[in-house]
């Protein structure tokens, strides 16, 4: 009897094997979704569309990017969580995740919830001014708000995202303090920053690429370990003895319990895709090149965590 029972459970066990070899080895048989967490036309939105066709032909079937924005991109995570565990889903997450998590702001952790892939994208933050406006240079910045703490204003998103808390932290490392001013949307605030209603923007290179190259805006300081070739006058963070090189990164990750052959299979499909012309080009036209931004699912993992314990000491260091 025993011997009987023991053997109907390696059979057991053997048929959940093969069925798991047998699931991956057809892996994919139908479309993959992305879902994008912020809305069209966003950096993380572009970054996928980008990537998504590349991608498509690396796997052949279709990646289709679905964007499900809401609640500075918790309405996304919640909705990618609850997906089956079958690789179909990927889920688009970037350092606002990392934060939220940190912060106790949703009741699904990013670390917790998802099993990393790759990725994609390593963005810096640019300090811009109106060029019209007072500030012609990072010393200027200093030594005024030195003598006028807090006057200085900085436009950007979320004020416990990236965009306050990078502020946040470059005004400590400078020994200063500013006033981070959030705005709806990133047109907002370019609005703000050259009609003069602020005075710094908190933006990615790429936004301020064109305005910069047409006179009406200057590179102020940029968070980065080494110069970026685009600009190559304007100042590193490390430049200015400012330990701070937080910026947007754009990874991909699936739900937690994906088979480990799955998410092997679309962290190479991913690197493929990356490493493809027509995504190279695009990361160059639109200065995302500037930084190394490849890891695959173990870096990515490691990203994370180092991420939680950064950001943490940072926020000590704040006192948010």
């Amino acid at each position: 009897m025993k011997k009987a029972v023991l053997l109907i459970a390696i059979a057991f066990v053997y048929s959940i094997l093969g069925a798991s070899v047998s699931f991956a080895a057809d892996f994919p048989s139908r479309k993959i979704d992305i879902i994008v967490p912020f809305g069209p036309g966003s950096g993380t939105d572009t970054t996928m569309r980008a990537l998504a066709p590349s991608l498509q032909k690396v796997l052949g079937v279709p990646v289709v990017v679905q964007n499900i924005e809401g609640s500075s991109g918790l309405r996304g995570l919640e909705y990618a969580s609850k997906q089956p565990a079958d690789g179909y889903t990927l889920f688009l997450n970037n350092t606002t995740h990392i934060l939220l998590e940190m912060q106790n702001l949703s009741p699904i952790a990013l670390t917790q919830s998802f099993d990393p892939v790759a990725c994609v994208v390593q963005d810096s933050v640019l300090f811009t001014a109106s060029a019209n406006g007072r500030f012609k240079t990072w010393k200027d910045v200093v030594a005024y708000a030195k003598e006028n703490p807090g006057k200085v204003t900085v436009s950007g998103s979320s004020p416990r995202g990236v965009d306050g808390v990078s502020t946040l932290m470059v005004a400590k490392g400078a020994g200063i303090e500013v006033t981070f001013i959030p705005f709806n949307s990133g047109a907002e605030a370019m609005s703000a920053i050259l009609g003069g209603h602020v005075d710094l923007g908190n933006m990615g290179p790429a936004d301020a690429m064109e305005m910069i190259r047409g006179g009406e805006m200057n590179g102020i300081l940029v968070t980065s370990e080494k110069r970026l070739d685009i600009f190559p006058d304007t100042p590193t963070t490390y430049d200015e003895g400012i330990n701070v090189t937080a910026g947007a990164w754009r990874a991909l990750a699936v739900p937690k319990g994906t088979p480990p052959e799955v998410i092997s299979k679309l962290e190479s499909a991913i690197r493929e895709a990356y490493d493809s012309p027509e995504f190279q080009k695009w990361l160059k036209d639109v200065t995302l090149d500037q930084r190394p931004g490849w890891k695959d699912a173990k870096g990515l993992g490691e990203l994370w965590q180092s991420e939680l314990i950064y950001f943490k000491k940072a926020f000590e260091e704040i006192g948010l």
